[in-house]
């Protein structure tokens, strides 16, 4: 769960808008192997070297893995006393080899650098320890008609098993704002759950989503598996029903209905590219 503090529209720039929701409750070679990560027929090869940033020396990062070996990519585990995950949200998540026609609406490419998942893991390695959730944003820019995220900004934050909350946002505003920035996505971390998104993720990342079609939410698990999804709401049906629901409860179950899907077998493409993180804490 990752929880931004609420802020009207009326209280920010239009530049900070694509930054804060208005709607919020509350290396390995592995990751790259094309037997694991599979792009769908319709997403481009990556162009030939003499056109692309070259590839950034491999690092020992974390193993990550979008689904285990042998197993299909629908594959959902469960881990033991796995409160937070209720039969509706277990059945929200399409997954396209299964479901390709969910009536996704033209969005534009974001290419997200292949390391950014294992090197947020290390960056969080020390409050997953301790059974904490991490959080950050993925921020970038439109480059020639695509949205390329460069920066991976560590807010301040304070954090639980379950729960991650910014704090002084109007740090990351500042920050944003200097640079010219947009959030494209969001990532955090589950120390001890599964990979899913959550009602409150699915809250959270609903304000992203309205604001830029194109959000996504990454969940990184890394004592589950799969340890990693690159989420978004449906559209429709999901994001108007998580729009729609005034449930009070954090945790809380929706609709039996398709409510969120892997973006990264849709717009969202992994590619060598080059990735600065900014730690505030």
């Amino acid at each position: 769960m990752f929880n931004y503090p609420s802020l009207k529209a009326s209280d920010v720039a239009p530049s900070s808008l694509l930054f804060i929701p208005d709607s919020s409750r509350s290396s390995s070679d592995s990751l790259y192997s094309a037997d694991i990560l599979h792009h769908p027929s319709n997403v481009p090869l990556i162009p030939p070297a003499t056109q692309r940033p070259p590839a950034p020396p491999r690092l020992a990062y974390p193993t990550l893995s979008r689904h285990p070996q042998g197993a299909p990519s629908s594959t959902l585990q469960h881990v033991s006393n796995d409160r937070y995950r209720t039969p509706s949200q277990e059945s929200a998540r399409i997954i396209r080899d299964r479901a390709v026609d969910d009536r996704v609406p033209e969005l534009k490419t974001v290419l997200l650098p292949r390391d950014c998942l294992p090197r947020f893991l290390s960056i969080a390695a020390l409050n997953t320890a301790r059974n904490r959730e991490t959080c950050g944003l993925l921020l970038g820019r439109d480059q020639n008609g695509k949205y390329v995220v460069t920066v991976l900004l560590i807010p301040k934050q304070h954090s639980t098993s379950d729960t991650c909350t910014m704090d002084e946002e109007e740090l990351v505003m500042q920050f944003t704002e200097e640079r010219s920035l947009i959030t494209l996505g969001w990532i955090h971390t589950h120390p001890s759950q599964s990979c899913f998104m959550s009602s409150v993720d699915l809250h959270t990342h609903s304000g992203f989503q309205r604001m830029l079609p194109e959000s996504f939410a990454v969940v990184c698990a890394p004592k589950s598996t799969p340890n990693f999804g690159i989420f978004r709401l449906t559209d429709p049906p999901g994001l108007q029903t998580i729009l729609a629901c005034d449930a009070k409860e954090a945790f809380h179950p929706h609709p039996d209905i398709p409510i969120y899907t892997d973006a990264d077998k849709g717009h969202v493409q992994m590619k060598d590219l080059s990735l600065e993180i900014v730690d505030l804490r």
